[in-house]
């Protein structure tokens, strides 16, 4: 019985091993998703001030919201008469993310950060909630990042592996919890009388709190008319759900999903102005269909050229070795 035992960690051991050699997540795809989240949380906190985001409300007398977990933010932990020192506090730390430096550092101040806003403040949407969850998962990722910056390419020595496969985990954690997401927005839809008879997006646009913007609404709004409107409704559902199953596809379908998602989210932002919303599921998209371990090659140099994985002189992709791209076939990353 303890030889089995024994064999099985031995297994486990190389299975662990074999699965992390060839993944690096300390790549510039978690640093642009990290960067994203701090851009959108930025955006709400330099948009509005303090008297606007803490503020008496439904049910809620006093503020910020102190209950429960909110008790550590740092809002509530410097109270009500130094809500502006820690707006520019959390600005501060949010712009040092955004400019990846020292990301092992800066992880788990942008988590408190986000958590901060979302659980404490009174104006708070599901791109808050989102960019809460996601830094938290993504600390184990951060924590890892030996990098000065996380826009650089990823190191070329290995380092300890089991850091790595605790990483890869987190980066699997996420991508779990992004299809989970899209797949209960979806099926909550499919609840809702209007969204079944494909209505919902006549609401939803003609809304004055979330609904076109009036130098829109003479180009768009004969267009929320009949079979227009309905192909809108249940095309948001169907992407959703698509978007959802994309957690079972191969890595090869994931670049075009991503695009489409991408282009989905930004018309939310231009069309209902939830533009906080679009940039954290923006990088949700990142994180789960860009593989963690592939360098972008993005608009500026830094970091190109440096390995991923492997020695001196690898390349920057980990999948080059063995003749095919980390978004090719069956075999890509899940």
């Amino acid at each position: 019985m303890l030889k089995a035992i024994g064999q099985l960690i031995a297994t486990a051991d190389v299975r662990v091993r074999e699965y992390a050699a060839l993944r690096n997540p300390w790549t510039n795809v978690y640093g642009l998703a990290r960067s994203l989240l701090a851009l959108g949380t930025l955006c709400t906190l330099l948009l509005n001030d303090t008297s606007k985001l803490f503020r008496p409300g439904a049910g809620v007398d006093s503020f910020p919201i102190c209950s429960f977990a909110s008790q550590a933010s740092i809002y509530c932990l410097l109270g009500s008469p130094h809500l502006e020192i820690a707006r520019w506090v959390s600005i501060i730390v949010l712009l040092l993310v955004i400019s990846g430096y020292f990301p092992r550092w800066t992880a788990i101040p942008h988590w408190w950060v986000t958590f901060s806003l979302s659980s404490s403040a009174i104006v708070v949407d599901g791109g808050d909630q989102v960019s809460s969850v996601l830094t938290l998962l993504m600390i184990p990722l951060a924590l890892g990042d030996s990098r000065l910056n996380h826009w650089l390419a990823a190191p070329g020595e290995p380092g300890n592996l089991y850091t790595r496969w605790v990483a890869l985990s987190a980066a699997a954690a996420i991508r779990l919890q992004v299809a989970g997401i899209y797949f209960h927005a979806s099926i909550k839809k499919m609840q809702v009388p209007e969204w079944v008879d494909g209505t919902a997006m006549y609401y939803w646009l003609n809304s004055n709190i979330f609904g076109l913007p009036e130098q829109l609404r003479p180009l768009f709004a004969p267009l929320l008319l009949g079979s227009t409107v309905a192909v809108a409704t249940w095309g948001v559902v169907l992407l959703e759900l698509i978007l959802a199953a994309a957690l079972f596809m191969p890595s090869a379908r994931w670049r075009p999903l991503l695009l489409l998602g991408v282009v989905f989210h930004a018309a939310i932002a231009v069309f209902m102005g939830i533009t906080s919303f679009a940039i954290a599921m923006m990088a949700a998209l990142v994180l789960f269909l860009t593989p963690v371990e592939h360098h972008l090659h993005l608009l500026w140099p830094m970091g190109r050229g440096r390995p991923a994985v492997g020695g001196r002189g690898a390349s920057a992709d980990p999948y080059a070795a063995h003749g095919r791209s980390a978004y090719d076939g069956e075999n890509g990353p899940a």
